[in-house]
């Protein structure tokens, strides 16, 4: 296979743009949390709790859950048309951005519905409970959790004898706390985890579809993940990892995962490998730096904030290589080994790190 430095540079770039659609399209969901806000407030200032019997509660109950369903839905045709649009966008960037470095060939663009498709009915790899569901189960999911949150909130409050008034401050917050203190809120940013997840399983979707449409090109992918403190471990054993054009993981591996995947091409283009950098919170660095040869070598306060301090340690002072340390650190799945197994494998390194 042959790295494309500069489709690698062109990628991470995007990548930034993308962080920026997924704060637009989550903030457009406050308009929805509105209706929501109005409708529970209209629902529980009818009339006074205390006086329903158990069976007039979970009819009004019913009641708020059904207008929040409605409100949901009306979210989720949103957002799914949202979706198909980042998709359509990212399959034409990527297919671009195989123009620009193949000036030779011609790049096939995946239609609409074949784009579509790939999005709505590929699995979210994502690790936990959510990994294999669809993209419309997953955020049917969440919404029932959030109005089982709410009725929640509605019966403990009966049960406690609250006022009207007490329960909905409860779900909306206090104004003295700008509203940040209700269940809403929650609601709120359990929202931006679903637009941010579901707007990169969009955009890997999208690069697949555009990569099976060029096959005879692009035979593989390159995981690239993000040079911060913020990444998370899966996402740094998964950097710079190479796997087949129709298997292994594809972002977001895990909620609100940041990371994104690069076309290996044909052995035919090996002479694209030249020079091309990636962003880092340190500034730029090499496109193939690995996430532990980068962080390697920035300072031990940075490195513990990353993966911990007995970790940042044995990368320092245990006389591994950036390549040993993340060997010995990747478990099954791409997953961190806990570091009584990575000292039982490397017991040397431990002992010249003091550990």
């Amino acid at each position: 296979m042959a790295q494309s430095l500069q489709l690698t540079e062109q990628s991470i770039r995007h990548q930034v743009m993308l962080e920026r659609v997924k704060s637009k399209e989550a903030n457009q969901y406050a308009s929805f949390l509105l209706d929501m806000d109005r409708s529970i407030r209209l629902r529980l200032s009818a009339d006074d709790l205390t006086e329903f019997s158990r069976v007039r509660l979970e009819r009004l109950i019913a009641s708020i859950e059904s207008d929040m369903s409605l409100i949901y839905d009306n979210y989720w045709d949103y957002l799914s048309g949202s979706l198909t649009e980042i998709g359509d966008y990212e399959a034409n960037f990527e297919s671009a951005s195989l123009n620009q470095v193949l000036e030779n060939f011609e790049i096939t663009i995946p239609g609409a519905e074949q784009v579509r498709s790939a999005i709505f009915t590929k699995p979210l790899s994502v690790e936990g409970a959510h990994k294999g569901k669809l993209l419309e189960p997953f955020y049917r999911d969440w919404s029932k959790m959030e109005k089982d949150r709410v009725a929640g909130a509605v019966r403990s409050g009966y049960g406690e004898g609250k006022t009207n008034s007490q329960i909905i401050k409860d779900i909306r917050g206090t104004k003295a706390a700008k509203y940040n203190d209700g269940l809403l809120v929650i609601n709120k940013r359990n929202i931006e985890a679903v637009v941010r997840t579901s707007i990169q399983h969009a955009a890997s979707m999208a690069q697949q579809a555009t990569w099976e449409a060029n096959s005879n090109v692009v035979i593989g992918v390159r995981w690239i993940s993000t040079l911060d403190t913020q990444t998370t471990p899966i996402c740094m054993n998964l950097d710079q990892s190479v796997h087949p054009i129709n298997k292994g993981p594809r972002p977001p591996a895990h909620i609100q995962c940041r990371s994104r995947t690069v076309a290996e091409l044909d052995g035919r283009f090996d002479f694209l490998k030249k020079g091309a950098t990636r962003s880092s919170m340190s500034g730029p660095v090499s496109a193939r730096e690995s996430y532990y040869s980068w962080l390697k070598r920035q300072p031990a306060g940075i490195q513990a904030a990353a993966i911990g301090q007995k970790r940042s340690k044995l990368l320092r002072d245990g006389g591994l290589s950036a390549e040993k340390f993340a060997k010995l650190n990747m478990g099954r799945n791409f997953k961190p080994l806990t570091l009584e197994k990575m000292k039982k494998l490397e017991p040397l390194a431990f002992s010249r790190a003091n550990l």
